[in-house]
Protein backbone atom coordinates (compact mmCIF):
# COMPACT_ATOMS: atom_id res chain seq x y z
CA UNK A 1 0.00 0.00 0.00
CA UNK A 2 1.71 3.40 -1.11
CA UNK A 3 1.64 6.37 1.48
CA UNK A 4 3.99 7.67 4.59
CA UNK A 5 5.49 5.12 6.29
CA UNK A 6 7.22 6.30 9.66
CA UNK A 7 10.72 4.91 10.04
CA UNK A 8 12.13 4.13 13.59
CA UNK A 9 15.95 4.32 13.39
CA UNK A 10 18.97 6.35 14.81
CA UNK A 11 22.11 7.72 13.56
CA UNK A 12 23.59 5.14 15.47
CA UNK A 13 22.43 2.54 13.60
CA UNK A 14 22.55 4.51 10.03
CA UNK A 15 25.99 5.37 10.07
CA UNK A 16 29.20 2.80 10.66
CA UNK A 17 31.65 3.08 13.02
CA UNK A 18 34.46 2.83 10.16
CA UNK A 19 33.30 6.31 9.14
CA UNK A 20 35.21 9.05 9.44
CA UNK A 21 33.34 11.17 11.20
CA UNK A 22 32.92 8.70 14.02
CA UNK A 23 36.26 7.67 13.97
CA UNK A 24 37.42 11.58 14.69
CA UNK A 25 34.48 11.83 17.33
CA UNK A 26 35.19 8.50 19.36
CA UNK A 27 39.36 9.84 18.98
CA UNK A 28 39.46 13.41 19.72
CA UNK A 29 37.98 15.15 22.46
CA UNK A 30 36.32 18.12 21.42
CA UNK A 31 35.24 19.52 24.89
CA UNK A 32 38.52 21.62 24.95
CA UNK A 33 36.87 24.30 23.35
CA UNK A 34 34.07 25.19 26.15
CA UNK A 35 37.14 26.63 28.17
CA UNK A 36 38.18 28.41 25.33
CA UNK A 37 35.30 30.22 24.53
CA UNK A 38 34.04 30.53 27.54
CA UNK A 39 35.33 34.30 28.09
CA UNK A 40 33.35 35.21 24.87
CA UNK A 41 30.09 33.74 25.82
CA UNK A 42 26.98 34.90 28.15
CA UNK A 43 26.12 33.63 31.23
CA UNK A 44 22.40 34.76 30.56
CA UNK A 45 20.13 35.94 27.71
CA UNK A 46 18.96 33.85 24.92
CA UNK A 47 21.25 30.66 24.46
CA UNK A 48 23.73 30.98 21.45
CA UNK A 49 25.60 28.09 19.00
CA UNK A 50 27.09 25.74 21.01
CA UNK A 51 30.67 26.29 20.86
CA UNK A 52 31.59 22.69 19.83
CA UNK A 53 29.38 22.24 17.12
CA UNK A 54 30.74 26.01 15.73
CA UNK A 55 34.47 23.94 16.00
CA UNK A 56 32.93 20.64 14.42
CA UNK A 57 31.06 22.71 11.74
CA UNK A 58 34.24 24.82 10.32
CA UNK A 59 36.25 21.85 10.39
CA UNK A 60 34.34 20.09 8.21
CA UNK A 61 33.70 22.84 5.69
CA UNK A 62 37.52 22.46 5.14
CA UNK A 63 37.09 18.69 5.44
CA UNK A 64 35.01 18.32 2.65
CA UNK A 65 37.01 21.52 0.64
CA UNK A 66 33.70 23.23 1.26
CA UNK A 67 33.92 27.59 1.42
CA UNK A 68 30.71 29.08 1.52
CA UNK A 69 28.53 28.42 4.76
CA UNK A 70 25.78 27.96 2.67
CA UNK A 71 26.74 25.35 1.19
CA UNK A 72 28.61 23.72 4.52
CA UNK A 73 24.63 23.74 6.24
CA UNK A 74 23.14 22.07 3.05
CA UNK A 75 25.98 18.87 3.22
CA UNK A 76 24.94 18.75 6.70
CA UNK A 77 21.66 18.80 6.72
CA UNK A 78 21.70 15.65 4.30
CA UNK A 79 25.11 14.21 5.39
CA UNK A 80 24.19 11.61 8.62
CA UNK A 81 27.71 10.88 9.25
CA UNK A 82 27.98 15.10 9.66
CA UNK A 83 24.58 15.09 11.24
CA UNK A 84 25.87 12.42 13.75
CA UNK A 85 29.27 14.25 14.44
CA UNK A 86 27.70 17.54 15.14
CA UNK A 87 25.73 15.63 17.73
CA UNK A 88 22.39 16.52 16.03
CA UNK A 89 18.91 13.87 15.70
CA UNK A 90 17.28 13.25 12.57
CA UNK A 91 14.82 15.49 13.63
CA UNK A 92 16.78 18.36 15.25
CA UNK A 93 17.53 21.63 13.11
CA UNK A 94 21.31 22.77 12.37
CA UNK A 95 21.93 26.65 13.19
CA UNK A 96 21.27 29.05 10.27
CA UNK A 97 24.44 29.80 8.26
CA UNK A 98 24.16 33.60 9.12
CA UNK A 99 24.83 32.32 13.03
CA UNK A 100 27.47 30.89 11.96
CA UNK A 101 29.26 33.67 10.10
CA UNK A 102 28.22 35.86 12.57
CA UNK A 103 29.87 33.83 15.55
CA UNK A 104 32.81 33.80 13.26
CA UNK A 105 33.13 37.30 13.28
CA UNK A 106 32.47 38.32 17.00
CA UNK A 107 35.62 36.31 18.28
CA UNK A 108 39.08 37.24 18.46
CA UNK A 109 41.65 35.71 16.31
CA UNK A 110 43.66 34.61 19.80
CA UNK A 111 40.62 31.56 20.48
CA UNK A 112 40.94 30.06 16.82
CA UNK A 113 44.91 29.62 17.58
CA UNK A 114 44.66 28.58 20.92
CA UNK A 115 42.43 25.76 19.39
CA UNK A 116 44.69 25.23 16.61
CA UNK A 117 47.44 25.10 19.49
CA UNK A 118 45.89 22.41 21.17
CA UNK A 119 45.21 20.28 18.38
CA UNK A 120 49.39 20.48 17.42
CA UNK A 121 49.65 19.58 21.10
CA UNK A 122 47.08 16.41 20.37
CA UNK A 123 50.04 15.37 17.78
CA UNK A 124 52.71 15.95 19.74
CA UNK A 125 51.43 13.44 22.30
CA UNK A 126 51.58 10.68 19.78
CA UNK A 127 55.06 11.17 18.84
CA UNK A 128 54.05 12.79 15.26
CA UNK A 129 56.14 15.49 16.38
CA UNK A 130 60.24 16.01 16.34
CA UNK A 131 60.14 19.65 16.53
CA UNK A 132 64.02 20.00 16.06
CA UNK A 133 63.56 21.06 12.64
CA UNK A 134 61.24 23.20 11.03
CA UNK A 135 60.56 24.33 6.93
CA UNK A 136 59.00 27.54 6.06
CA UNK A 137 57.00 28.77 3.24
CA UNK A 138 54.39 30.77 2.18
CA UNK A 139 51.84 31.00 -0.71
CA UNK A 140 49.40 33.54 -2.00
CA UNK A 141 45.69 32.85 -1.39
CA UNK A 142 43.18 34.98 -3.12
CA UNK A 143 41.26 37.30 -1.45
CA UNK A 144 37.55 38.02 -1.62
CA UNK A 145 38.40 41.33 -3.40
CA UNK A 146 38.46 42.54 -7.14
CA UNK A 147 41.22 44.13 -8.97
CA UNK A 148 38.25 45.81 -10.97
CA UNK A 149 36.65 47.76 -8.23
CA UNK A 150 40.77 49.24 -7.21
CA UNK A 151 40.24 52.92 -6.16
CA UNK A 152 43.39 55.34 -6.09
CA UNK A 153 44.45 56.70 -2.76
CA UNK A 154 44.48 60.00 -1.35
CA UNK A 155 47.00 62.50 -2.34
CA UNK A 156 49.22 64.00 0.65
CA UNK A 157 47.90 67.29 -0.52
CA UNK A 158 44.67 66.64 0.26
CA UNK A 159 45.35 64.59 3.35
CA UNK A 160 46.45 67.92 4.94
CA UNK A 161 43.93 70.28 3.68
CA UNK A 162 41.16 68.32 5.73
CA UNK A 163 41.81 68.23 9.63
CA UNK A 164 39.52 65.52 10.11
CA UNK A 165 39.72 62.23 8.66
CA UNK A 166 36.38 59.88 8.03
CA UNK A 167 36.83 56.76 8.35
CA UNK A 168 35.01 55.61 4.54
CA UNK A 169 37.56 57.78 3.12
CA UNK A 170 40.59 56.22 0.81
CA UNK A 171 43.94 56.21 2.92
CA UNK A 172 46.23 58.43 2.36
CA UNK A 173 49.43 57.42 0.33
CA UNK A 174 52.42 57.11 2.46
CA UNK A 175 55.02 56.52 -0.28
CA UNK A 176 57.70 59.27 -0.76
CA UNK A 177 58.30 61.54 -3.87
CA UNK A 178 60.79 60.25 -4.79
CA UNK A 179 59.29 56.57 -5.51
CA UNK A 180 55.83 57.80 -6.28
CA UNK A 181 57.67 59.97 -9.24
CA UNK A 182 59.62 56.45 -10.02
CA UNK A 183 56.23 55.09 -10.12
CA UNK A 184 55.19 57.94 -12.64
CA UNK A 185 58.11 57.09 -14.72
CA UNK A 186 57.74 53.71 -14.96
CA UNK A 187 54.05 54.01 -16.03
CA UNK A 188 54.85 56.21 -18.93
CA UNK A 189 57.30 54.25 -19.90
CA UNK A 190 54.72 50.75 -20.48
CA UNK A 191 52.21 53.36 -22.41
CA UNK A 192 54.76 54.60 -24.49
CA UNK A 193 55.49 50.98 -25.53
CA UNK A 194 52.21 49.63 -25.38
CA UNK A 195 49.85 52.77 -26.40
CA UNK A 196 46.95 50.82 -27.88
CA UNK A 197 46.92 48.50 -24.74
CA UNK A 198 43.96 48.90 -22.33
CA UNK A 199 44.19 48.07 -18.55
CA UNK A 200 44.60 50.33 -15.45
CA UNK A 201 48.74 50.39 -13.75
CA UNK A 202 47.75 50.19 -10.18
CA UNK A 203 50.41 49.47 -7.24
CA UNK A 204 49.89 49.01 -3.58
CA UNK A 205 51.60 52.39 -3.02
CA UNK A 206 48.86 54.31 -5.40
CA UNK A 207 45.74 52.53 -5.26
CA UNK A 208 43.32 50.29 -2.92
CA UNK A 209 40.78 47.82 -2.40
CA UNK A 210 37.56 49.77 -0.84
CA UNK A 211 35.78 45.59 -0.18
CA UNK A 212 39.12 44.20 1.65
CA UNK A 213 41.68 47.72 2.55
CA UNK A 214 44.14 44.90 3.60
CA UNK A 215 44.47 42.58 0.44
CA UNK A 216 47.94 43.48 -1.47
CA UNK A 217 48.36 43.24 -4.99
CA UNK A 218 51.02 40.57 -6.21
CA UNK A 219 52.23 38.97 -8.53
CA UNK A 220 54.43 35.89 -9.56
CA UNK A 221 56.23 35.29 -12.94
CA UNK A 222 53.99 34.06 -15.57
CA UNK A 223 50.63 34.98 -13.86
CA UNK A 224 48.37 37.73 -13.51
CA UNK A 225 48.28 39.92 -10.65
CA UNK A 226 45.46 39.50 -7.99
CA UNK A 227 44.83 40.70 -4.49
CA UNK A 228 45.69 38.10 -1.77
CA UNK A 229 47.15 37.40 1.40
CA UNK A 230 50.36 35.45 2.21
CA UNK A 231 49.74 32.12 4.44
CA UNK A 232 53.05 31.79 5.92
CA UNK A 233 53.30 27.66 7.59
CA UNK A 234 55.86 26.01 9.56
CA UNK A 235 56.15 22.17 8.96
CA UNK A 236 57.72 19.70 11.29
CA UNK A 237 59.96 17.94 9.05
CA UNK A 238 59.56 14.44 11.33
CA UNK A 239 55.47 13.42 9.79
CA UNK A 240 54.66 16.83 8.10
CA UNK A 241 52.54 18.07 10.69
CA UNK A 242 51.73 22.09 10.81
CA UNK A 243 53.18 23.33 13.74
CA UNK A 244 52.66 27.12 12.69
CA UNK A 245 50.45 29.20 10.31
CA UNK A 246 49.19 32.46 10.06
CA UNK A 247 47.53 35.19 7.22
CA UNK A 248 50.31 38.19 6.72
CA UNK A 249 50.02 41.26 4.46
CA UNK A 250 51.36 40.18 0.53
CA UNK A 251 53.03 43.11 -0.56
CA UNK A 252 56.06 42.38 2.07
CA UNK A 253 58.67 40.11 0.70
CA UNK A 254 59.15 36.58 2.76
CA UNK A 255 62.31 37.48 4.13
CA UNK A 256 60.36 40.04 6.78
CA UNK A 257 57.91 37.43 8.15
CA UNK A 258 60.87 34.38 8.72
CA UNK A 259 61.93 35.77 12.40
CA UNK A 260 58.28 36.41 13.51
CA UNK A 261 57.52 32.63 12.45
CA UNK A 262 60.30 31.18 13.82
CA UNK A 263 59.71 33.25 16.78
CA UNK A 264 55.81 32.17 17.33
CA UNK A 265 56.50 28.45 15.94
CA UNK A 266 59.84 28.19 19.01
CA UNK A 267 57.19 29.46 22.00
CA UNK A 268 54.13 26.97 20.80
CA UNK A 269 57.10 24.17 21.15
CA UNK A 270 58.55 24.92 23.94
CA UNK A 271 54.92 25.41 25.44
CA UNK A 272 54.98 21.15 25.06
CA UNK A 273 58.42 20.75 26.00
CA UNK A 274 60.28 20.07 22.26
CA UNK A 275 63.64 22.56 21.50
CA UNK A 276 63.45 23.67 17.88
CA UNK A 277 67.38 23.26 16.46
CA UNK A 278 67.72 23.85 12.77
CA UNK A 279 65.18 26.07 10.44
CA UNK A 280 65.06 25.12 6.70
CA UNK A 281 63.73 27.06 3.97
CA UNK A 282 63.83 28.84 0.20
CA UNK A 283 65.91 31.58 -1.06
CA UNK A 284 62.73 33.88 -0.54
CA UNK A 285 63.39 34.66 3.32
CA UNK A 286 67.48 34.99 3.01
CA UNK A 287 68.90 38.10 3.97
CA UNK A 288 71.93 38.97 6.51
CA UNK A 289 69.57 40.03 9.34
CA UNK A 290 67.69 36.73 9.74
CA UNK A 291 71.16 35.08 9.22
CA UNK A 292 72.66 37.19 12.23
CA UNK A 293 69.17 36.58 14.02
CA UNK A 294 69.02 32.70 14.11
CA UNK A 295 72.64 32.66 14.97
CA UNK A 296 71.78 34.87 18.17
CA UNK A 297 69.04 32.38 18.92
CA UNK A 298 70.75 29.46 18.25
CA UNK A 299 69.43 28.28 15.32
CA UNK A 300 70.78 26.23 12.39
CA UNK A 301 69.27 27.47 9.26
CA UNK A 302 69.76 26.41 5.95
CA UNK A 303 68.67 29.38 3.81
CA UNK A 304 70.25 29.46 0.26
CA UNK A 305 71.09 33.48 -0.26
CA UNK A 306 69.43 35.13 -3.17
CA UNK A 307 71.10 35.72 -6.71
CA UNK A 308 72.37 39.75 -5.98
CA UNK A 309 75.17 38.15 -2.90
CA UNK A 310 78.21 38.08 -4.39
CA UNK A 311 80.81 35.29 -2.24
CA UNK A 312 84.06 36.84 -3.89
CA UNK A 313 85.30 39.70 -6.07
CA UNK A 314 87.09 38.44 -9.30
CA UNK A 315 91.03 38.99 -8.66
CA UNK A 316 90.59 39.97 -5.17
CA UNK A 317 90.93 37.85 -1.93
CA UNK A 318 89.63 39.19 1.08
CA UNK A 319 91.15 38.38 5.02
CA UNK A 320 88.34 37.87 7.38
CA UNK A 321 91.19 38.53 10.38
CA UNK A 322 92.92 41.72 9.31
CA UNK A 323 89.58 42.74 7.40
CA UNK A 324 90.96 43.64 4.25
CA UNK A 325 91.19 42.79 0.34
CA UNK A 326 94.57 42.07 -1.71
CA UNK A 327 94.48 42.47 -5.48
CA UNK A 328 96.12 40.16 -8.14
CA UNK A 329 99.27 42.88 -8.08
CA UNK A 330 99.69 42.77 -3.85
CA UNK A 331 98.49 45.52 -3.03
CA UNK A 332 95.71 46.00 0.11
CA UNK A 333 92.30 47.60 -0.20
CA UNK A 334 91.45 48.65 3.43
CA UNK A 335 88.43 49.24 5.54
CA UNK A 336 86.68 52.78 4.79
CA UNK A 337 83.72 53.05 6.46
CA UNK A 338 80.17 52.04 6.29
CA UNK A 339 77.66 53.33 3.76
CA UNK A 340 74.16 52.65 2.71
CA UNK A 341 73.56 52.09 -0.30
CA UNK A 342 70.05 52.76 -2.46
CA UNK A 343 67.70 50.57 -0.90
CA UNK A 344 69.01 51.62 2.50
CA UNK A 345 71.33 48.49 3.34
CA UNK A 346 74.68 48.41 5.23
CA UNK A 347 77.58 48.27 3.34
CA UNK A 348 81.14 48.25 4.13
CA UNK A 349 83.31 50.22 2.05
CA UNK A 350 87.37 48.88 1.56
CA UNK A 351 89.82 51.80 -0.55
CA UNK A 352 93.34 51.14 -2.17
CA UNK A 353 95.33 54.03 -1.99
CA UNK A 354 96.19 56.25 -5.11
CA UNK A 355 99.59 56.02 -5.47
CA UNK A 356 99.24 51.83 -5.47
CA UNK A 357 96.68 52.46 -8.42
CA UNK A 358 98.54 54.87 -10.56
CA UNK A 359 101.35 52.63 -11.56
CA UNK A 360 99.47 49.61 -11.74
CA UNK A 361 99.65 47.37 -15.24
CA UNK A 362 96.02 46.84 -14.74
CA UNK A 363 94.97 50.29 -13.56
CA UNK A 364 92.70 51.10 -16.64
CA UNK A 365 90.19 47.88 -16.58
CA UNK A 366 90.70 47.31 -12.83
CA UNK A 367 89.01 51.25 -11.25
CA UNK A 368 88.70 53.27 -14.61
CA UNK A 369 89.57 56.11 -16.09
CA UNK A 370 88.06 58.37 -13.90
CA UNK A 371 88.36 56.85 -10.20
CA UNK A 372 92.08 57.74 -8.75
CA UNK A 373 91.57 54.48 -6.50
CA UNK A 374 89.82 50.91 -6.65
CA UNK A 375 86.98 50.91 -4.64
CA UNK A 376 85.59 47.67 -2.97
CA UNK A 377 82.25 47.06 -1.31
CA UNK A 378 80.42 44.00 0.56
CA UNK A 379 77.65 43.35 3.09
CA UNK A 380 77.84 44.00 6.64
CA UNK A 381 76.65 40.42 7.13
CA UNK A 382 79.48 38.92 4.80
CA UNK A 383 80.10 36.57 7.57
CA UNK A 384 77.15 35.27 8.03
CA UNK A 385 76.53 34.84 4.02
CA UNK A 386 79.64 33.04 4.13
CA UNK A 387 79.17 30.66 6.83
CA UNK A 388 75.37 30.02 5.53
CA UNK A 389 76.86 29.00 1.96
CA UNK A 390 79.35 26.96 3.08
CA UNK A 391 76.67 25.31 5.75
CA UNK A 392 74.94 24.51 2.75
CA UNK A 393 77.37 22.79 0.33
CA UNK A 394 77.80 20.32 2.71
CA UNK A 395 76.19 16.85 2.12
CA UNK A 396 73.72 17.79 5.23
CA UNK A 397 73.14 21.01 3.56
CA UNK A 398 71.81 19.16 0.29
CA UNK A 399 69.74 16.63 1.76
CA UNK A 400 68.22 19.76 4.18
CA UNK A 401 67.49 21.30 0.55
CA UNK A 402 65.62 18.36 -0.52
CA UNK A 403 64.02 17.77 2.38
CA UNK A 404 62.36 21.40 2.67
CA UNK A 405 60.70 20.71 -0.98
CA UNK A 406 59.29 17.56 -0.13
CA UNK A 407 57.74 18.49 3.24
CA UNK A 408 56.22 22.17 3.30
CA UNK A 409 55.69 22.24 -0.34
CA UNK A 410 53.28 19.57 -0.63
CA UNK A 411 51.41 20.63 2.96
CA UNK A 412 50.69 24.04 1.04
CA UNK A 413 50.04 22.36 -1.90
CA UNK A 414 47.34 19.84 -0.04
CA UNK A 415 45.39 23.08 2.27
CA UNK A 416 45.23 25.06 -1.42
CA UNK A 417 43.70 22.35 -3.20
CA UNK A 418 41.82 20.24 -0.77
CA UNK A 419 41.34 21.98 2.42
CA UNK A 420 39.19 25.13 1.28
CA UNK A 421 41.96 27.59 1.02
CA UNK A 422 42.66 28.21 -2.47
CA UNK A 423 40.21 31.30 -2.00
CA UNK A 424 39.56 33.20 0.86
CA UNK A 425 36.19 34.33 1.47
CA UNK A 426 36.63 36.34 4.63
CA UNK A 427 37.30 40.02 4.62
CA UNK A 428 40.78 41.46 6.61
CA UNK A 429 43.58 39.52 7.80
CA UNK A 430 42.16 38.90 10.89
CA UNK A 431 39.39 36.69 8.65
CA UNK A 432 41.69 35.54 6.71
CA UNK A 433 44.29 34.33 10.02
CA UNK A 434 40.84 32.74 11.40
CA UNK A 435 40.20 30.15 8.45
CA UNK A 436 44.37 29.08 7.94
CA UNK A 437 44.07 28.56 11.56
CA UNK A 438 41.27 26.00 11.53
CA UNK A 439 42.38 24.59 7.47
CA UNK A 440 45.62 23.99 9.50
CA UNK A 441 43.47 22.14 12.45
CA UNK A 442 41.89 19.94 10.02
CA UNK A 443 44.75 19.11 8.32
CA UNK A 444 46.66 18.09 11.42
CA UNK A 445 43.30 16.11 12.94
CA UNK A 446 43.55 13.77 9.66
CA UNK A 447 46.88 13.02 9.85
CA UNK A 448 46.44 12.36 13.75
CA UNK A 449 43.32 10.07 13.05
CA UNK A 450 45.21 8.39 10.59
CA UNK A 451 48.42 7.53 13.24
CA UNK A 452 46.11 6.41 15.33
CA UNK A 453 44.10 4.26 13.47
CA UNK A 454 47.27 2.57 12.95
CA UNK A 455 48.27 1.82 16.28
CA UNK A 456 47.95 -1.23 18.34
CA UNK A 457 44.19 -1.93 19.08
CA UNK A 458 42.94 1.28 16.80
CA UNK A 459 40.67 0.63 14.20
CA UNK A 460 41.75 -0.28 10.76
CA UNK A 461 41.14 -0.77 7.34
CA UNK A 462 42.78 -2.77 5.35
CA UNK A 463 41.53 -4.35 2.27
CA UNK A 464 41.58 -8.06 1.48
CA UNK A 465 44.72 -9.27 0.45
CA UNK A 466 45.46 -12.12 -2.54
CA UNK A 467 45.61 -15.64 -1.39
CA UNK A 468 49.10 -15.97 -2.60
CA UNK A 469 50.44 -12.82 -0.35
CA UNK A 470 48.40 -13.02 2.62
CA UNK A 471 50.97 -15.15 4.79
CA UNK A 472 53.52 -12.25 3.65
CA UNK A 473 51.12 -9.04 4.82
CA UNK A 474 50.49 -11.46 7.99
CA UNK A 475 54.11 -11.65 8.71
CA UNK A 476 55.03 -8.10 8.34
CA UNK A 477 51.77 -7.21 10.55
CA UNK A 478 52.87 -9.02 13.44
CA UNK A 479 56.69 -8.18 13.12
CA UNK A 480 54.54 -4.50 13.57
CA UNK A 481 52.41 -4.37 15.66
CA UNK A 482 49.67 -4.30 13.40
CA UNK A 483 46.54 -6.38 13.74
CA UNK A 484 44.60 -6.06 10.24
CA UNK A 485 40.98 -7.08 9.59
CA UNK A 486 40.35 -9.47 6.98
CA UNK A 487 37.10 -9.78 4.75
CA UNK A 488 37.61 -13.26 4.73
CA UNK A 489 40.33 -15.10 6.96
CA UNK A 490 42.46 -17.30 5.69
Amino acid sequence: MLGFHPIRTSLLKLVPTRHFYQQLLQTVDFSFVRSLFAPFYSAGGRPSLDPVVFVKLLLVGHLENITSDRKLLELAQLHLGIRAFLGYDLAQPLPWHSTLSRTRQRLPVAVFEACFTHIVGLCIQQGLVSGHTQAVDSAYIKANASMSRLQPKRSRASTEATNTVDPTNAPPITASEDRLQHIQRFHAAIRKAAPTKSGRLVSNLTHYSPADPEARICFKTGKIRQLAYTASVSVDAAQHVITHIHADLADWRDSRYLLAIVDSTQQRLQTFALAMTTVVADAGYSSGENYEQLEKRGLTGYIPAHGKYKAEHAGFTYDAVTDRYTCSQGKQLVFDKLILDRQGNPKKRYWAKAADCKHCPLAAQCKGKKAREKRLHHTVYKGQYDRMLARLATRVGQRMRRLRASTVEPVLGSLITYFGVRHITKKGQAGAAKVLYVAAMAYNLKKYLRFNSWQPGGCELVLPAPAPFRWLLLSFCNSHGHYPMFANPP
